[in-house]
């Protein structure tokens, strides 16, 4: 299998110190509002709430780039792994009749594909892609090797090469 329990640690680890860099500062930018909407209110200072605007939109701006940029990439690759470690998996033989090295982008996350032929006679309708975690890299197949995937959907979670099978 490509994945592995301590693939889910590191990614609930780094999860975890993103959502503390993303949500802590924005917390603290609100709270600053709240403190200056309070203090311009006391003092009857008309002009307080320009302050108080510009911080709450600064608390927003900054959540909303941080979440988008640097915490949503991480949500995705831990729900990733764990539909590779927890759901449903598929089992498919065949050989491998293409290998695409390019990373794309599926779903949130940097794949490479590849396509197995799982019919006898190299039939197009029997052909299946499947994608593999640009992080967890290309397993060392050749077009034509006769291999056992196990996918998700058509995410790759584990993937063997068959020898001495006709």
């Amino acid at each position: 299998m490509l994945y592995s329990q301590n693939d889910r640690e590191i990614v609930a680890a780094e999860l975890g110190h993103r959502r503390r860099l993303v949500i802590l500062p924005a917390l603290a930018l609100l709270l600053l509002a709240i403190a200056s909407y309070v203090w311009f209110h006391l003092h009857r200072d008309e002009g307080g709430w320009i302050w108080t605007a510009l911080l709450t939109v600064a608390a927003g701006a900054y959540f909303l780039f941080f979440y988008e940029v640097y915490l949503r990439p991480v949500q995705l690759y831990a729900r990733h792994v764990g539909y590779m470690l927890d759901g449903r998996k598929r089992e498919t033989v065949g050989r491998v009749k293409e290998i695409r090295r390019e990373i794309m982008d599926r779903e949130g996350l940097d794949c490479q594909s590849f396509t197995v032929n799982i019919g006898e006679k190299d039939d197009p309708e029997d052909d299946r892609l499947f994608y593999v975690d640009a992080l967890k890299g290309m397993p060392d197949i050749q077009p034509g090797a006769r291999v056992r995937v196990f996918s998700n959907d058509r995410a790759v979670a584990g993937l063997e090469i068959l020898t001495g099978e006709c």
